[in-house]
């Protein structure tokens, strides 16, 4: 694959170049268990994906409780960290259409980072269902974990002001969420410091997903039948848009989307970093090319083990801009593949 565009938060190309892989560079619940999965940080020597598909397993911690359902931090922490430290934190939401999914194929991006240094999580939230839980509650849930966090900064070894949220697809839309919807309850803050966005759904009044947006009857008619939105219907998915609460001061944002992807149009991804530059907000898109489409990230799904690496490397280069992580990354591709 290619790399065909790379922007900042001027809007300009920021010069990324590719490599051989042709890819640029550039409420709460009691803990349940402190015992962390550690993994081994500092300056490390390259290690494969392969490393990081399977152990060490997280320990979980429950966040929340709703209706029974326990939402969990699948937790993993550098084993160089130190009791009184502060850590950038980062959190992995799945996607799944707000109705499925799970933790599985990030889990390798929380190890991995993990051992650059970070405190990684992957975290659970309830899937939509119609008439029980709606996408407002999905992004209610990720509210809550990242508040979590906060209120837990000392005991798990984060820093509050440095907590990036990442997510694909459906995962996408509730980590970009958390950094332009406006967060109304009062005291600790869930809003995300940086976001990295792969292939996010960011204008829910668009095509199918108004329908996911409505819930109810609507979610529930997996044929999607054609009908007219009412008003009140586009007036609920805009709210749910992040497109359309971009305001100067948001946090920066790595934005990642393919040309050939048929399930999320790449329009979206640059009408979204549009908005951002013209508010003066850092959102750095990178448009991939026609060969690449939907859900590139998730590891041992459609796509070959290099096109993920690469978009693993690519968080991490974006976060290392910010400060959080020093040196290169440090994640190469397996011999044999990972899958």
């Amino acid at each position: 694959m290619s790399l065909l565009h790379a922007s900042n938060s001027s809007g300009k190309a920021v010069g990324a170049q590719p490599d051989g892989n042709g890819f640029g560079r550039r409420f709460f619940m009691p803990v349940l268990c402190f015992a962390f999965a550690l993994i081994p940080a500092g300056p490390a020597s390259a290690a494969p994906l392969a490393d990081f598909m399977r152990s060490p397993a997280p320990e979980e911690i429950v966040y929340a409780e709703r209706a029974g359902e326990r939402l969990l931090l699948h937790t993993f922490r550098p084993v160089d960290s130190k009791p009184d430290e502060r850590r950038p934190a980062i959190v992995w939401i799945h996607g799944g259409a707000w109705v499925g999914g799970t933790t599985d194929g990030f889990m390798p991006h929380a190890r991995y980072f993990a051992s650059r240094g970070l405190v990684a999580f992957n975290i659970t939230y309830r899937l939509a269902k119609p008439g029980k839980v709606t996408v407002g509650d999905c992004v209610a849930d990720c509210r809550d974990a990242v508040r979590y966090l906060r209120k837990h900064a000392a005991e798990l070894g984060v820093d509050p002001a440095r907590i990036a949220v990442a997510g694909d697809s459906a995962g996408g839309h509730l980590a970009a969420a958390l950094g332009t919807l406006p967060d109304s309850e009062p005291g600790v803050s869930g809003r995300a410091d940086a976001m990295l966005l792969y292939n996010p759904i960011v204008d829910m009044t668009e095509g199918d997903w108004i329908r996911f947006a409505v819930g109810g009857p609507a979610l529930a008619d997996k044929k999607n039948t054609p009908r007219p939105a009412a008003p009140a219907d586009v007036a609920l998915a805009r709210s749910l848009s992040p497109l359309y609460h971009v305001v100067p001061g948001q946090p920066p944002a790595l934005l990642m989307h393919g040309r050939g992807d048929k399930i999320v149009p790449f329009a979206q991804a640059e009408r979204f970093a549009a908005a951002a530059h013209a508010v003066g907000n850092r959102c750095d898109l990178i448009l991939l090319d026609e060969t690449i489409g939907h859900a590139f990230v998730i590891a041992g799904y459609k796509w070959p083990e290099p096109n993920v690496v690469e978009a693993i490397r690519t968080a991490d280069t974006f976060l290392g801009s910010l400060g959080w992580l020093t040196g290169e990354p440090t994640l190469t591709t397996s011999t044999p593949p990972a899958w």
